[in-house]
């Protein structure tokens, strides 16, 4: 299995949600379907970063058959993965009931009547 130490491709420090989607796009492009990520010389990592990460390459990745081994992660980005797949996972939550009604007005004057009316 091929090791890829994530630092040689966007550095070490993982801030943003476009380094997430760079790093997915250099995989593909390199058609990499089997590889372990080294994090070992990360120096941080954000919870955006992660976010886009698991997005992209956990999540999406096992749906498209690549295998992707994450190691040497600092216990900062196991904390911002787990708390990612935690609520990635969860159920969704709604705020209307299913009886719910919603306003879509067609016209700014149609949504102005209505907030007058209130």
């Amino acid at each position: 299995m091929k090791t890829i130490d994530i630092t040689t491709i966007l550095g070490s420090e993982l801030k943003s949600r476009t380094s997430a989607r760079d790093f997915a796009k250099y995989l593909q492009n390199m058609q990499i379907v089997q590889a372990q990520i080294d994090f070992s010389h990360v120096k941080s990592v954000t919870r955006s970063f992660m976010d886009e990460f698991y997005y992209l390459l956990v999540r999406e990745a096992n749906v498209q058959g690549v295998d992707l081994e994450l190691v040497n992660m600092d216990i900062q980005a196991q904390e911002f993965l787990k708390a990612v797949k935690a609520t990635a996972d969860a159920p969704r939550k709604t705020v209307a009931s299913d009886g719910a009604r919603f306003l879509n007005p067609a016209t700014v004057q149609q949504l102005s009547e209505y907030l007058a009316t209130l």
